[in-house]
C-alpha cells in the first residue's frame, strides 16, 4: 500500500461535467447513425425531458462526417439538442435549439465566437466559442437545485473514487455558487473546491463584482473545504477551432483570436488583483500565454511583489523567452498531461504543423526551468482520474523529450497543485491510499486502486463504498 497527501486537480469543471452527464454518453459512437441511435433510446426512456444536452464527439468524428442541424433533426423529437465536442469550444445543436435562441434562418456576427452557416448564410448547427455557444443555454431550462445537488454528489463520488481531495472549480457562472453553499449548509460537501467566478470580457467589471459577492457568501459559510480565491479570464480559444492565439499562423493562415484587447486586459487583472484575486488564466497559444504574462508583469509594476500565484491553465505551446518569464514572476502552470497522448497531439498537425505540434505540452522544459508545476484533468474534457495522467506525463506521450519521473508527475498532482491553491498547511489533514507505489517503476499504473480517503481529517470514501 502506498499513503499520501492525495490527488489534486488544477483545473476541472465538475458541476458542469455532473450536469452533461445527465444526458446520454455519446462518446464511444462511431458513426452518426449510432449518436442519434444513443440519443432516441435516450429520449425513450426519459419522455419528460424538456432539452437535452450530451456529449460528447472528438475532432476525428467531426471530420469524418458532415454534422449538419438535419441529421440530429432526424431524431424524434421537438425538444433542443445539444451535443457537445470533446474540447467543449463548440456544440452541435438541432433545429429547436436554434429556434428557441432566434437563429434559425440567421447567424448573429460575433467578433470572437461564430455559427456556422451554408452557402445561403443559415446556421449549418456547429456552434463555435463561448460567446456564440451562450447564445444557445441562455435558453436552458436552469436546473431545480435537487438536481444540481444529487449532480454535485455524483461529482464529488467519481473524484473521490480517484483519490482526489481538493479541485479548482475553474468556470463559476450566476447560479452555481448557490449549489456548493447549499450543500455545506446540508454537510454535504466531501472535498475541498476553490471557485473562480469566470469574468466576461464583454462586460468585466459586473462579473468582478459577482466574484466579489460570491467570496463574501463563501466566506459567511465558514466552510473549511469551500474557498473562493480565484478568477478565471479566457485568453483565447482551442487549436481545434483555430482560436487558440499564436505567434506565428496556422497552417491554413490566421492567428487566431484574443478575446481582450491588451489595455482592458490589463486594467481588469489590475482591478481583480488589488481586490486580492488569484488569476487563472485559461491560454493554450504561444501568443496567448505571452499576452497572460504581460499582465502579471503589470500586476508587479502598479501593485508590487507578493506572493499572488497566478495560473496560467493548458499552455500547450511556449515559446523559448517565456520559460524564464514564468519563473521570474512566479508563474503556476497547470497542464493536461492526458493532451499530450500521441493520437491528441497527432490530429493537430493540420493545423499548427509537425514542428509545433512536437513542441506541444512542455512538462519536462517547465520543470528543468524551475517553473511550479501543477496538474489538472479539465474534466469533462479529459476523464479525471489522475493515473491517467501520471500514465502519460512519464511516458505515453507524442514527444518523448518532454518525458518526466513519476516522482515529479505525482508531486506536480498533489504538492504542486496544493501550492497553486494554498493548500500547503492543509495537505496535512489529507490523506489517500493506494493499492501500490505510484513512483515504483516497476508498479503498472493501470493496476492500482484507490482503497481510502480522508479529507480534514475525516473519512469520506472507501473502496468497500
Amino acid at each position: 500500500m502506498f499513503t499520501f497527501t492525495g490527488f489534486r486537480d488544477g483545473h476541472c469543471h465538475p458541476l458542469f461535467a455532473s450536469r452533461e452527464g445527465v444526458g446520454p454518453s455519446v462518446d464511444e459512437c462511431q458513426t452518426p447513425q449510432q449518436l442519434l441511435d444513443v440519443i432516441t433510446a435516450f429520449l425513450e426512456e426519459n419522455p419528460g425531458t424538456e432539452w437535452l444536452d450530451c456529449g460528447s464527439f472528438d475532432a476525428e468524428f467531426a471530420t469524418r462526417h458532415q454534422l449538419t442541424r438535419e441529421l440530429l433533426d432526424t431524431v424524434p423529437t421537438g425538444i433542443p439538442i445539444v451535443v457537445h465536442a470533446a474540447d467543449h469550444h463548440s456544440i452541435w445543436v438541432n433545429s429547436a435549439a436554434l429556434n428557441v435562441a432566434g437563429f434559425d434562418q440567421l447567424a448573429p456576427s460575433l467578433p470572437h465566437a461564430s455559427f456556422d452557416v451554408d452557402a445561403n448564410g443559415r446556421p449549418t448547427g456547429i456552434v463555435r466559442e463561448w460567446d456564440a455557444m451562450s447564445l444557445i443555454y441562455a435558453h436552458q431550462p436552469a436546473p431545480a437545485m435537487a438536481d444540481d445537488l444529487a449532480a454535485l454528489e455524483r461529482a464529488q463520488e467519481r473524484l473521490l473514487s480517484n483519490g482526489i481531495v481538493a479541485v479548482q472549480e475553474a468556470w463559476i457562472d450566476p447560479g452555481m455558487p448557490e449549489v456548493y453553499l447549499e450543500a455545506v449548509a446540508r454537510e454535504q460537501l466531501k472535498m475541498r473546491v476553490n471557485l473562480a467566478p469566470r469574468i466576461d470580457q464583454n462586460d468585466w467589471r459586473s462579473s468582478l463584482s459577482f466574484a466579489k459577492s460570491t467570496r463574501s457568501s463563501v466566506r459567511a459559510s465558514n466552510s473549511e473545504l469551500l474557498t473562493c480565491n480565484t478568477v478565471k479570464v479566457f485568453i483565447d480559444g482551442v487549436f481545434g477551432s483555430e482560436t487558440a492565439l499564436l505567434e506565428r499562423p496556422y497552417c491554413g493562415g490566421g492567428h487566431g483570436s484574443a478575446l481582450w484587447n491588451e489595455a482592458e486586459l490589463l486594467e481588469m487583472a489590475l482591478a481583480a488583483d488589488s481586490a486580492g484575486f488569484q488569476l487563472h488564466f485559461h491560454a493554450l497559444g504561444d501568443a496567448a500565454v505571452s499576452m497572460a504574462l504581460a499582465a502579471v508583469e503589470h500586476l508587479e509594476l502598479c501593485n508590487g511583489w507578493v506572493d499572488r500565484r497566478p495560473v496560467i491553465a493548458h499552455a500547450e505551446l511556449i515559446s523559448q523567452p517565456d520559460f524564464a518569464r514564468l519563473r521570474a514572476l512566479g508563474v503556476v502552470v497547470c497542464q493536461q498531461p492526458v493532451w499530450a497522448e500521441p493520437a491528441d497531439a497527432t490530429s493537430l498537425v493540420a493545423a499548427i504543423g509537425q514542428e509545433r505540434v512536437d513542441a506541444l505540452y512542455p512538462i519536462a522544459s517547465l520543470t528543468a526551468a524551475g517553473v511550479s508545476l501543477s496538474f489538472g484533468s479539465d474534466w469533462p474534457v479529459s476523464d479525471p482520474n489522475p493515473l491517467s495522467g501520471l500514465a502519460a506525463a512519464t511516458g505515453n506521450r507524442s514527444n518523448a523529450s518532454q518525458v518526466i519521473s513519476r516522482s515529479q508527475a505525482l508531486a506536480a498532482y498533489s504538492t504542486g497543485t496544493a501550492f497553486q491553491l494554498g493548500q500547503e498547511t492543509q495537505i496535512f489533514t489529507d490523506e489517500v491510499v493506494l493499492s501500490a507505489d505510484p513512483t515504483d517503476p516497476a508498479t503498472d499504473l493501470s493496476t492500482i486502486r484507490v482503497l481510502n480517503v480522508k479529507v480534514a481529517g475525516r473519512p469520506v470514501w472507501t473502496a468497500s463504498h
